[in-house]
């Protein structure tokens, strides 16, 4: 069994890891999670990569919704990234 992981979209997933570590090294650590979201969106513009904010998800059961949820970024709709603040990235 190959315990390798491969991603499936690995050049995004490494342009939204580099627009992270952008954020983090200008505004390093101690804000809250809007404000981070509200750079990477400004660093998602301008570097021309599409994303969606809050993006609304039904959680369904037997076909009924249970509950909503709303996504951090859906970018280029195909990655769901969720901002978490922590101490250490």
């Amino acid at each position: 069994m190959d315990t390798k992981r491969k991603l499936i979209y690995p050049e995004l997933s490494y342009q939204i890891v580099g627009v992270l570590f952008e954020v983090y090294n200008k505004l390093k650590y101690g804000h809250r999670e809007k404000i981070y979201q509200k750079a990477i969106a400004e660093i998602f513009k301008a570097k021309n990569i599409p994303f969606e904010k809050e993006v609304y998800y039904p959680i369904k059961i037997n076909g009924k919704i249970i509950s909503r949820y709303y996504f951090d970024f859906l970018v280029e709709g195909k990655i769901v990234l969720e901002i978490k603040v922590a101490e250490d990235f």
